[in-house]
C-alpha cells in the first residue's frame, strides 16, 4: 500500500474513502499521532493517512484530481 493522502478530519477521510470505493479501488486508512485517540474520545479522528494498493496509486490520484476540478466549477 502506497500513502494516497493526508485527510484533516474524518469528514474528509470519508469522502475520499467514497470516492475511491465508488472506482473499485481498495483504501486502507491510519489515523497518525493522537488522531486515534481523539476519535475514541472525541468522536472525530484527525490526521488520517489514505492508503491505497501500488498498482492503482495513479488512478487514485487522477480521481481525486478531477473530483477537485468538480469542487472548483
Amino acid at each position: 500500500m502506497k500513502l494516497l493522502v493526508n485527510c484533516k478530519d474524518d469528514f474528509e477521510a470519508q469522502l475520499i474513502e467514497g470516492l475511491l470505493s465508488s472506482a473499485g479501488i481498495p483504501v486502507h486508512k491510519e489515523y497518525r499521532g493522537a488522531g486515534q485517540i481523539i476519535k475514541i474520545y472525541g468522536g472525530t479522528g484527525q490526521d488520517i493517512d489514505i492508503y491505497v494498493p501500488d498498482d492503482r496509486l495513479e488512478e487514485a490520484r487522477q480521481l481525486l484530481e478531477s473530483g477537485s476540478e468538480l469542487d472548483d466549477e
